[in-house]
């Protein structure tokens, strides 16, 4: 699984998780929380009928007393005969309410009751002095307002489930629309890679085919060649010819291949100095100036072999820059945690509509030439954690500029 999809799928999880904690932990308490606030509000009910019948002698004041939240209260002596009732068609009957059932803590019964409308209601039992008597106050309380707490607590699990069906959902929307684009960009890189591919088989067949013409044409010169001197000539044109498509093969296979080698901490400056050593004797024979002043060791992780690569290339293609001689400047810069190494020549330059096309494979403004060796330059650069830029002027001449990654 990609790192994206496991971002993408531990957020849900989490959510998931934390919420589906919190609300069933708030369902889970909700009944005991409306159970506290029925006890809460018969035990206040209770005192206010107690002290309510102290106050005023009698059971008149009573029938004055009431709460939205009661349902109906009674209270009935010892002789099980109902003193006073909300309802008063029931004052006076006998009552089987007293005493409080088994199982009342420190004379209070609680639980609930479903009346016979279908109701449930919260019935509290207790006992009260009134006019030097004992009572047992039956309070049954409606359970509706308490019991939101509940209901609420109901809705809050059915709001979480839906939200996070919903992230759910969505989720697995987004990873559907970003799968969907990576194929799609693996799609057009692979078209862009099978067009390439197709650009490089005819830059190949093309390329070849003017060498094996040339070998094919001078092969059938050899056999009707006058004399050994004439047949010498056309098998060095052959040798040239073959120089030639080995010249191409290599080129291609260096820019397909990938960073190969382990990369160890080398002395770029040593690298560079041995580079400008090799091609003294062709800038010499093209009456070009090589100048470059020693520099103090950099050392960087670099493929020694890749970065011998790229500097031969830029530097041949600096020569190449000036057919009638000139300066070639090859410069090495330490600049913090990077390495500059510049190699400038005073050639021709590059036309201002060109310069945006050098580093594209195959392309080439050469009469000869397979257009990669730019290309490889900058991939090579790149392969190191670093880059290849280049600034140019029409008839002055052309930098480019090699940035690696130094040791830290």
């Amino acid at each position: 699984m990609r790192k994206v999809d496991r971002f993408l799928i531990t957020i849900p999880i989490c959510f998931t998780l934390l919420v589906g904690w919190f609300s069933w932990s708030a369902l889970q308490t909700a009944p005991q929380v409306a159970a506290e606030n029925l006890r809460g509000a018969g035990l206040s009910i209770a005192a206010a009928i107690e002290q309510l019948s102290t106050i005023s002698s009698g059971f008149t004041s009573l029938s004055r007393y009431s709460t939205p939240d009661i349902a109906y209260f009674s209270l009935v002596d010892r002789q099980n005969i109902v003193r006073f009732h909300t309802n008063s068609a029931l004052t006076g009957t006998v009552s089987t309410e007293y005493p409080p059932p088994a199982g009342s803590k420190n004379g209070i019964y609680e639980g609930r009751k479903k009346l016979g409308t279908g109701e449930d209601i919260y019935l509290l039992q207790t006992r009260i002095h009134m006019d030097g008597n004992d009572y047992l106050l039956t309070l049954a309380l409606h359970t509706y307002r308490a019991d939101q707490v509940i209901r609420r607590a109901r809705t809050g699990v059915l709001v979480v489930a839906l939200l996070t069906f919903s992230l759910w959902l969505l989720t697995m929307g987004l990873m559907y629309l970003l799968h969907r684009d990576e194929r799609r960009q693996l799609e057009m890189q692979r078209r862009e890679e099978l067009a390439r591919l197709g650009e490089m088989g005819a830059v190949m067949a093309h390329e070849i085919r003017n060498p094996l013409a040339g070998i094919k044409g001078f092969a059938q010169l050899i056999e009707t060649a006058a004399n050994m001197e004439q047949a010498c000539t056309y098998a060095g044109k052959i040798v040239h010819q073959s120089l030639r498509m080995e010249t191409l093969v290599n080129d291609l296979l260096a820019f397909a291949r990938e960073e190969s080698g382990e990369r160890q901490h080398t002395d770029l400056s040593e690298l560079v100095r041995e580079c400008v050593t090799m091609i003294r004797l062709e800038a010499d024979s093209a009456r070009v100036e090589v100048i470059y002043a020693s520099h103090e060791p950099m050392n960087a992780p670099v493929v020694s072999d890749r970065i011998i690569q790229l500097l031969l290339n830029l530097l041949k293609n600096g020569l190449q820059a000036m057919p009638n001689g000139g300066i070639l400047r090859v410069e090495l810069e330490n600049n913090k945690s990077q390495a500059l190494i510049r190699i400038g020549d005073s050639g021709i330059g590059i036309p201002p509509e060109n310069i945006h096309h050098i580093f594209e494979p195959f392309w080439t403004s050469r009469a000869s030439g397979t257009g990669l060796g730019l290309a490889l330059c900058r991939k090579v650069a790149q392969e190191h954690g670093g880059d290849l830029t280049v600034e140019s002027v029409d008839g002055v001449g052309t930098t480019f500029t090699v940035t690696l990654p130094m040791e830290r």
